[in-house]
């Protein structure tokens, strides 16, 4: 089967960001982007990070779908067999503050933020991996350019917010929808 521009934009991602390294992904679902991280990135831990929760408040996201109400518990136990025989995998049925707030400070090398991207949640996200990525670590996403009715784009708004606090110590590489963040903060 031939895969998307989607999937070869987020493979070109991936070869872009370390290998062997200590990484997060917030945003499960299904667990397939997941097995790329896996093949393409060979970390040596991965932390994924999802509820598996339906929240019908956000009727403009996947686990905000009528349709995925009862698929829920079943996506979570697909992921949990996937990555059963994985010891590098480690899974986390939490919002993502919960479980990223949860992990030691300048411990990951990269976050993958591809969670809830409403605001305040996106927004959330990146403030809590700033705290969990090493001083010269990455924070990289899917969708920059997800539009909602209310918030216009809050992917967006929320990484350039990033770049603008953070000036000339985070570079920000765009690919189509998926962006990466390059930090150079100085160490602690």
């Amino acid at each position: 089967m031939e895969m998307t521009k989607r999937e070869k934009v987020r493979r070109k991602l991936l070869a872009a960001l370390p290998k062997g390294a200590r990484v997060a992904e917030v945003g499960v679902w299904e667990g397939a982007f997941s097995e790329v991280i896996l093949e393409i990135c060979a970390p040596t831990e991965l932390h994924l990070i999802d509820p598996w929760l339906y929240q019908p408040e956000f009727g403009n996201t996947g686990f905000g779908r009528k349709k995925n109400e009862e698929l829920m518990e079943v996506k979570y136990q697909d992921v949990v067999a996937k990555f059963k025989d994985d010891a590098r995998v480690k899974i986390h049925r939490a919002m993502s503050d919960a479980a990223l707030a949860a992990l030691p400070d300048a411990s990951l090398d990269w976050v993958y933020l591809d969670g809830n991207h409403n605001a305040p949640f996106i927004d959330n996200d990146i403030a809590m991996s700033l705290k969990k990525v090493k001083h010269d670590g990455i924070i990289a996403g899917d969708d920059f350019n997800w539009m909602s009715d209310a918030q216009g784009a809050p992917v967006k708004t929320a990484v350039e917010k990033m770049l603008a606090e953070l000036g000339d110590q985070a570079k920000l590489t765009l690919m189509a929808n998926q962006w990466m963040v390059k930090l150079d903060r100085p160490a602690a």
